[in-house]
């Protein structure tokens, strides 16, 4: 029984019409923000943003952190996005890496000429221009 009448016997409308306020081809409306094939655009995590950041102050995790900083600096620029953290957390790693690598190069130094020293003077306590020397 499909002749067009609802249960009360009148004549209705058919649904899918323009004349109900549907739209014609039954399409659901984009959400804004909604990409070009009508699936949402997603914005990039801010989490490798941040924890390169906060990894960029921490000796040789500043490497990790660089790499974070950059891989999240290169997803933000491609999005669109502000990127001003990653680009410090990148600024911050490499001024770490370096002064962590001046420490270690300073220790280093400071370590051999202390062994040079002592096998010059020989085992035991030695003052030489104000300074102790204890040699084993």
């Amino acid at each position: 029984m499909t002749d067009g009448r609802d249960q009360t016997g009148q004549q209705g409308q058919q649904y899918g019409g323009p004349q109900d306020g549907r739209q014609q081809y039954g399409g659901v409306p984009q959400a804004p923000g909604a990409g070009p094939d009508g699936g949402a655009v997603q914005r990039p995590s801010r989490g490798f943003e941040i924890a390169g950041f906060v990894l960029s102050f921490f000796g040789f995790l500043a490497i990790a952190g660089l790499i974070m900083s950059t891989i999240s600096f290169r997803r933000l620029g491609r999005a669109g996005q502000p990127r001003g953290l990653s680009l410090a957390g990148i600024i911050i790693s490499i001024v770490v890496l370096l002064l962590t690598v001046a420490f270690i190069v300073a220790a280093i130094v400071g370590a051999s000429t202390l062994l040079e020293t002592c096998a010059d003077l020989g085992p035991g306590t030695h003052v030489v221009d104000g300074v102790t020397y204890t040699c084993s």
